[in-house]
This record gives structure tokens, sequence and C-alpha cells, in this order.
């Protein structure tokens, strides 16, 4: 089953920002950081904190938000994407290449995310649970 979420991009206040959303809607929060995964030993303390993921769902809707981004700099435009989590690599390809309304690479990416941006300047990340 696909979900649609709505996803956020931070610069270091992911964690204080989700604390806040919760406080205002209610609903389970998860979050994880680089410090609870491998890739995170030996980072600088600063760096452990950063917010990997952190997901706010409710009866209403799924936020899910980060610290870390490809962009240089996070500025009101950039910090928004709809996320979709796809069953398989397969629908996300699928997806992808209707979104992008050309083939997608040739490779079968396992990067379980892939941000792409349509005609429209629509930033959508598609995701696959590995």
């Amino acid at each position: 089953m696909m979900m649609l979420a709505v996803h956020l991009s931070f610069s270091g206040n992911c964690r204080q920002a989700f604390l806040y959303y919760k406080r205002c809607f209610g609903g389970e929060l998860t979050m994880q950081t680089l410090a609870d995964t491998p890739h995170g030993r030996g980072m600088n303390e600063a760096m452990q904190q950063a917010v990997v993921w952190a997901t706010l769902e409710n009866e209403y809707f799924k936020l899910v938000g980060t610290d870390l981004t490809d962009e240089d700099r996070i500025v009101s435009g950039n910090n928004v994407s709809i996320l979709i989590e796809c069953p398989s690599f397969t629908e996300r390809t699928r997806l992808i290449n209707k979104l992008i309304n050309r083939n997608y690479c040739a490779f079968e990416n396992t990067n379980p995310l892939v941000n792409v941006v349509d005609m429209y300047r629509i930033s959508w990340i598609l995701s696959v649970q590995p």
C-alpha cells in the first residue's frame, strides 16, 4: 500500500519543530538521530544530534522530517516535499518515470529515498522501505 505524507527539511532544528508540532496537533512522534545509527559513530556530538528521520502521525496526517538534506541551504520553498512511500522499487521507478515524463536511469537504484522535481517545480520524495 502506498502512503502519502508531507516531508519537511530543516537546518538543525528538526527536533524542536517536531516537538512543537506534537504539542499543536498531538499524535505519535518517533525520531532517529545520527547517534542512533552506525553512521553516527565517530562523528562530533553536534552531528550525532542531527535528526535522520522524524515522524508525527495522528488521525489527520503524517509529517516526516529531517535535518539531513542535499540542499546547500534550506530556504522557504525548498523545505517542503511530498513523500510517497512505495511498496517496491519497481512501483517507485514507474512513478518517477511519470513525474519526470521520461525514462528514469536504467540501473536499479537501491537508495531508499529518491528526490525528483516535476515540471511544475514540485519536489517529490519517493521511498521504498527495505
